[in-house]
């Protein structure tokens, strides 16, 4: 069994760790949005733009439920150590 800091800590870095994976996907949305901005991209890249785009809503939405879990598992971590 893990301490509530551990606890706290650990789901600081899940959602450390999905942040990071919002990152890579916005900075891969942004190179594909510059190559379709040139107009070199194919139907089937178009199609994986959209579907990284996709991914990237969905990475930030776990990333937010993520945070708002982690503060939780924080405010519980600190209310313990007072009691």
């Amino acid at each position: 069994m893990t301490s509530g800091r551990a606890g706290a800590a650990g789901a600081d870095a899940v959602a450390d760790g999905l942040w990071q994976r919002v990152r890579e996907l916005s900075q891969r949305v942004e190179h594909m949005q510059r190559v379709a901005d040139e107009g070199t991209l194919d139907e089937a890249d178009r199609m994986q733009l959209d579907r990284t785009r996709v991914r990237l809503a969905r990475a930030v939405e776990r990333a937010q439920l993520a945070d708002a879990l982690a503060d939780g598992v924080s405010a519980a971590s600190r209310r313990r150590g007072r009691c």
